[in-house]
């Protein structure tokens, strides 16, 4: 058989040519520069200095913020402007040590070293090393390609073509698989082998005898090429019908005196078959190939593709493909960890993984968290190594609050198990005294260090979410792995609790360490820390659980006297957590009160007339009262009436009447007064003059109020403040809270010190707080007698050609995510309402608002029966069922007709006289059957009553 020195002779020939040729130009450029070369001029010097302090300052920038990818970006590309080399490769070393960089810039720093070369058939460890580094940061078929053609010439000046094969099985196992871009690295391979079968084809005609070795070498390669179409072939790439019906069939017929025997059996109808299975692959793998180039490969579309596949080797491809394009979603390295656990048996290739999940998205704390329980578990890391990872950790992003905790626990518990391990192994008592407290010590640094990052967050309400759990952590070591409850003790005592206001006003916290003394410690102990917690209990946020616990407490362990005092120290302080907010409530009300009063005054003095009431159909002893004012039979008052004024002043107890009316319905259903709406302005002034005296005596400090509701019993005034604010400048937000608790009821007030914010919150209806949409309407002032059945429907419902209605949408679309799925296809939208729960949940349906009504009918036909995340849409213009029409109260003097029942209505349940089951009829059954006949339309109120001796001779003459 021909060596490999005879296969590859050719080819070397070719290359040793080539580089002769450009070892000449190099020569002759150098001479043109010896000749052109000369003394550098002043100004050539100045703009050499000039370059170099420009590019000292964004070397600076990048020293004094590593984390800044923009800055490294600039320095590099100003660093190839000028030409500057060392501070070129300065800046791309620098941030590929902070960052994973982009397929370009590895190719613009390859090419650029390339350059420098003076042979390429000579080995370069640190070009071959940067080549290592790019291959690992992403997935890039042009990597390899380059990777290959820089190694192409070395391996032919060695005649190791076994190591170039080698080469070419690393880049297929990484993207052979690759549907969009695997074919160039195949093509490259066959390409590559096609070259040397026909170096070998050559010396093998050009000895002109039969050489037998050189014949079985050729057999042998043809045999080869083959097996490389059918693999190619048997996975589905884009252009492999090209491949199959013109490359694989010319290669066929220009090579047929060399194929097998058994050529038929043994590739041909195989290759066939495998390619048939791969197109129809193709085919249904092409669907999401194109729904990627539709939502710029979005990580939602890559998670649909990845659920298709069934074969880990292709999910691992598209996992690869997925974070080049997404590479900075934490959730899509988790997935594809969790992914290759299950799925992938090498060590290597995880840890792999995970460091560049790390190097990509280094805030995630739950990666670091899973890394170091990986490293932990399957790899033979030491203890100062893990310690090593759990600083990067910590570094990583320090200000996060989240992922300082995430990651603060994990160490402690590494710390205890690493613990439990050394205590079996060591004997010595006081080297297990030392690791306890350098376990202490760090316990202690990471609760001081949360405290002095944290304690002034934006968001208090997080850090009052996570205060306490290093401490309890810290805590928890002591009791079950120390086994010291007087430690445990000093860290409540002097750490939790006594030392932060904050924590004593969560009673969990009293729960948690009165637990902790009834389990570890004694009863004496445990009631002391109920009784340390009542000293609190003003402020506390769930103070009857202590109430409860101590209750409890006694009746297991106490006397009979102990509960008795507790029963009676229990009651008095119940009623002083009910009264503690009552002389706040009492202030505000009595300025709300004397406010209200101050307004009725000015109207009464003006002569301002008052609505008129609804009179009672009931009239007493027969009289009518000649003094009422004639009522037209719609209800509303002649105009006589309106220009007529009043014949009589009002009297100081009615005056005072007036005034306290509205008291009564001021109190809601728990006992509480709640704010008193402003005076209902007349409706029944028809002239210019009285329509400018209603709006003269509006109450002010109502006019700019705002009604909020639907909150989450959580939501704290500065939430609310952070989503209205950007309509203007607020005066004070009143939530509605219970007495007792100071819990919110999940409504309140908004003022406003301008009406323009007024009207700007007023468009924030519906914004989401703490995932609850808040609805933000105008303040009612007849809310205490407003009908629900006249509220106006806010939305239109009619039929609104330029809108459309979205059904069977998933619950987990966002808005952002449906309107970016219009503008993808390039609709123009004007509105998307997502139609939700009070809770914040969306039931599936939403409007979509186009400005004309043509766009909105093309988005019918392209979205219509479309199919979102595994749910088939409805798209349909927008048309609601009519709204029932809200009934009209017009004051009237007919007498009220009963409503007919409603279909579907359940009987009143009567008892055997017309009343119902609860009420008693004190009507003798004949006067009852009498009264039941219908009465005329008559406008008379009047009805004949009977006397005590009229009912006596009824009664006896019926006898």
């Amino acid at each position: 058989m021909a060596s490999d020195d005879e296969e590859m002779e050719i080819n070397k020939e070719d290359i040793e040519d080539d580089t002769d040729d450009e070892s000449k130009g190099d020569d002759d450029d150098n001479d043109n520069d010896d000749d052109s070369t000369s003394e550098d001029s002043p100004d050539e010097q100045i703009d050499d200095s000039k370059q170099e302090t420009e590019l000292v300052a964004h070397r600076d920038i990048v020293q004094s913020n590593p984390y800044n990818y923009q800055a490294y970006i600039d320095y590099i590309n100003l660093a190839r402007q000028y030409g500057n080399l060392e501070h070129l490769r300065f800046a791309r070393q620098k941030m590929s040590e902070m960052f994973p960089l982009t397929q370009q810039l590895w190719l613009d720093w390859i090419r650029d070293e390339m350059q420098l070369l003076i042979s390429n058939t000579e080995e370069n460890k640190e070009l071959i090393q940067l080549f290592e580094r790019a291959l690992n940061d992403y997935l890039s078929v042009m990597i390899w390609i380059e990777y290959v053609q820089y190694r192409l010439p070395y391996y032919v000046s060695l005649n190791s073509i076994e190591e170039l094969r080698n080469l070419f099985e690393r880049g297929l196992s990484s993207c052979a698989l690759h549907i969009t871009e695997g074919n160039l690295l195949w093509a490259a391979y066959i390409e590559t082998e096609k070259a040397i079968l026909d170096g070998i084809l050559l010396k093998y005609n050009q000895n002109n005898t039969n050489n037998n070795d050189l014949k079985e070498k050729i057999l042998q390669h043809v045999d080869y090429i083959l097996t490389l179409y059918r693999r190619q072939l048997s996975i589905p790439l884009r252009g492999m019908d090209t491949i199959y019906y013109k490359d694989y069939n010319e290669f066929c017929q220009q090579y047929k005196e060399y194929l097998p025997t058994n050529y038929i059996e043994k590739y041909d109808l195989i290759l066939k078959n495998d390619f048939d299975h791969a197109i129809q692959q193709l085919e249904k793998c092409e669907k999401f190939e194109q729904e990627l180039d539709a939502t710029k490969r979005s990580v939602a579309t890559y998670r649909k593709y990845i659920q298709f596949e069934k074969e880990p080797a292709r999910i691992q491809c598209l996992y690869e493909r997925a974070i080049v394009d997404n590479c900075l979603d934490g959730v899509l390295w988790l997935s594809y960890i969790d992914f290759a656990e299950e799925h992938l048996s090498s060590t290597t290739i995880l840890q792999s993984i995970f460091e560049r999940s790390l190097r990509n998205c280094p805030w995630v704390a739950t990666l670091w968290v899973r890394y170091t329980e990986y490293m932990e578990l399957t790899t033979n890391t030491d203890h100062s190594q893990l310690k090593k990872i759990y600083d990067r950790a910590l570094n990583s992003d320090p200000t996060n609050l989240i992922s300082f905790v995430d990651i603060q626990l994990a160490y402690f518990q590494y710390r205890r198990r690493h613990y439990h391990q050394e205590l079996l192994l060591l004997n010595n008592q006081e080297q297990c005294e030392l690791l306890k407290e350098e376990i202490r010590h760090i316990c202690e640094y990471a609760c001081d260090q949360y405290q002095e990052l944290f304690l002034s967050s934006n968001d208090p309400n997080l850090f009052l979410k996570y205060n306490g759990q290093l401490e309890l952590y810290w805590i928890h070591l002591e009791i079950k792995s120390f086994h010291s409850i007087e430690h445990a003790r000093q860290i409540w005592n002097g750490r939790t609790l006594m030392n932060k206001t904050h924590n004593q006003m969560i009673s969990n916290l009293w729960k948690i360490y009165y637990y902790m003394e009834i389990n570890y410690g004694d009863e004496k102990h445990a009631r002391k820390v109920l009784y340390r917690a009542l000293n609190h209990i003003q402020t506390m946020d769930y103070p009857l659980i202590i109430c409860d616990i101590l209750l409890e407490h006694e009746k297991k362990y106490g006397t009979i006297q102990q509960l008795k005092e507790t029963k009676d120290k229990l009651r008095q302080i119940k009623n002083k957590i009910v009264q503690i907010e009552k002389p706040k409530r009492q202030q505000q009300q009595q300025q709300q009160q004397q406010q209200f009063n101050k307004n009725n005054k000015k109207q009464i003095n003006k002569g301002k007339q008052k609505e008129p009431k609804e009179k009672s159909t009931k009239v007493s002893n027969n009289k009518m009262d000649t003094t009422a004012s004639s009522v037209q039979s719609n209800g509303n008052i002649t105009e006589q009436q309106q220009q007529s004024p009043r014949k009589r002043k009002l009297s100081p107890e009615e005056t005072q009447n007036v005034k306290k009316k509205p008291q009564a319905s001021t109190i809601d259903s728990e006992g509480f007064k709640i704010p008193l709406p402003p005076p209902p302005p007349p409706s029944l002034a028809s002239s210019s003059t009285s329509s400018s005296m209603i709006s003269t005596t509006k109450d002010i400090d109502h006019l700019n109020t705002v009604f909020i509701a639907n909150l989450a019993f959580d939501t704290t005034e500065d939430a609310i403040r952070q989503v209205l604010s950007s309509a203007g400048e607020i005066k004070e937000i009143r939530l509605v809270k219970h007495e007792w608790s100071g819990k919110s009821k999940g409504y309140g007030y908004v003022d406003f010190v301008t009406s323009e914010g007024y009207r700007q919150a007023l468009k924030l209806d519906r914004t989401p707080i703490n995932d609850r949409p808040m609805y933000v309407s105008e303040y009612d002032r007849n809310k205490s007698t407003s009908n629900d059945l006249t509220k106006k429907f806010k939305y239109a419902t009619t039929l609104e050609q330029n809108k459309l209605f979205i059904s069977n949408l998933p619950f987990s679309l966002t808005k952002e995510q449906l309107q970016n799925l219009f503008i993808e296809k390039g609709f123009k939208i004007k509105d998307v309402r997502l139609v939700t729960h009070k809770s914040g949940k969306s039931k599936g349906l939403a409007y979509v608002e186009f400005n004309d009504p043509q766009e909105a009918s093309q988005a019918i036909l392209k979205f219509d029966g479309t199919d979102v995340d595994g749910h088939t849409i409805k798209v349909a213009i927008s048309n609601p069922p009519q709204h029932k029409q809200p009934i009209k109260l017009a004051p009237t003097t007919q007498p009220v007709v009963s409503r007919a029942a409603s279909l579907g209505e359940a009987p009143k349940s009567t008892g055997p006289r017309g009343k119902g089951h609860s009420q008693i009829s004190l009507v003798p059954r004949k006067i009852a059957t009498t009264n039941t006949k219908p009465t005329s339309q008559s406008t008379s109120t009047t009805t004949n009553t009977m006397t005590n001796d009229d009912f006596r001779k009824m009664l006896f003459s019926k006898k």
